[in-house]
Formats: C-alpha cells, structure tokens, sequence
C-alpha cells in the first residue's frame, strides 16, 4: 500500500503544522482499511506534519508510515484502551456548556488557531472543543456542539475529526495549571465507538493519568448530552524546552 495525502490548512494544532489528533485520527482511518480491523489504534507523532504538503502514506509491517520524503512523521500500529476506565459522562450541562465563556486557548496562546481548541477559530470553522481544568484537580471539562460545516452526508463528523475531539482536553487535564509551557501530542490512542451528529451537545472528559519529567499522560472521553460514549483515548504529550 502507498498513499498520497494532503493535511489541508486549517487542520493545524500549531500554526504551522497539523494538529495531532487529526492527523492521528486520518492515519487510524487508514489503518483500519489496510489491516480490516475496527480496533484502537496507537499513532506516535516523530515530527510537526507539515500543512499542504503532498506527504506519503505506507505499509510497513504491521504498521503505517507517514513521511514527508524521507522524513518519518509518524506511525500507527494496533493499540487498546481496553484498560482505560474513564470518568463518568458529566450530569450539569450548564457547567459543560459555560466552559465555551472561558475555555480553549485564547488569543495570546500558541495554539489559538488550532482546529480543535482555538479560541479565533469561527463557529463552523474550528471545532471549538473549549475547556478548561476542573472540576477537580487532575480533570478537564470541555464542551463541544458538532457543526453542519464538518459534517458527512448523513450529518455524523468524520472519524479524524472525532480523534481531533480528544486530543486538545488532554493537555487541560494534564498540565500544571502554574506551569503552562506548549506541550505538543507525541502519542495518540483512541478507539471510536459512535460518531456524533450535527447539533447534539457533547463534553469531553480529561484526566490525569500521570508524568515523567517532560512527558505528561492523559486520557480522554467524548460523551452525548443523553451520555453516549463515542470515543475514548489516551495522549502523551512532550513539554517544550524553554526557548
């Protein structure tokens, strides 16, 4: 199998490169096909992907490769969540649908153009997956009303989007909030169970699950209104150095 694809602009975590839980969620999809399973899988990112670039798509093994020439971007391979115990779905929406006020990464952030947390991206431009740490400490609240500008023909959003749903709260939960240093997505597990619909309200829980020195691990679940579990995951991220 070789494949040729294209990270669109907009799709970007950073300004300049693609963000990692849709490109994770773009390269699962393509392991689902090449290897027929519908199971989780792992994406290690190695390097930024670069926004509207032809980049190229193989299989290697038991995994697929993501390489801009012959520079690995990054890889998936078959990986379970089966482990992961997550956070009930939230009962106050008016707590899930308030954090949109304050959530997200805001205008002076290095992220604010993301398409999953950006605070300047347009309704029915980003995601708008906005939230914020808490309720309790280790945990992150974040809402998100799936747009008709994302949507398939029969209104559900698109797998890698759904994957770009989880990785943003991750960072949230994780992250000291007296320490926020850009940490960027070095690995992505995830397994999507049901994609949501144009217009139904959804959070995403984060967690904690722990850190060492600049590797922080999370994990993250993508709930309905009516507490339907869509997608579950979880996230390395690596803080950056200071400059």
């Amino acid at each position: 199998m070789q494949e040729s694809v294209v990270i669109a602009p907009g799709f970007n975590g950073p300004r300049l490169s693609g963000n990692g839980g849709y490109v994770g969620g773009m390269l699962a999809r393509r392991f689902h096909r090449a290897f027929e399973t519908d199971g989780a899988v792992e994406v290690t990112l190695r390097a930024p992907v670069p926004i509207a670039r032809a980049l190229s798509v193989t299989r290697e093994g038991d995994a697929l490769m993501l390489r801009d020439g012959d520079t690995l971007l990054c890889e998936a391979r078959a990986g379970s969540v089966d482990h992961l115990e997550p956070p009930p779905p939230p009962t106050d929406w008016n707590d899930v649908m308030g954090r949109a006020e304050l959530g997200g990464s805001p205008e002076d952030s290095e992220f604010n153009a993301c398409i999953v947390c950006g605070r300047s991206r347009a309704v029915g431009d980003g995601l708008r997956v906005l939230g914020t740490a808490g309720p309790q400490p280790g945990y992150s609240l974040s809402c998100y009303v799936p747009h008709a500008n994302h949507a398939d023909a029969e209104g559900h959003i698109p797998f890698e989007l759904v994957w770009g749903t989880l990785d943003c709260p991750g960072a949230f939960a994780v992250q000291d909030p007296d320490d926020w240093r850009p940490a960027l997505t070095g690995r992505m597990t995830a397994k999507v169970l049901d994609r949501p619909r144009v217009g139904e309200r959804c959070a995403v829980v984060g967690w904690r699950i722990g850190a060492e020195g600049r590797k922080l691990y999370s994990g993250t679940a993508l709930y309905t209104e009516h507490g339907r579990l869509c997608a579950i995951g979880t996230q390395t991220w690596i803080l950056l150095r200071p400059a």
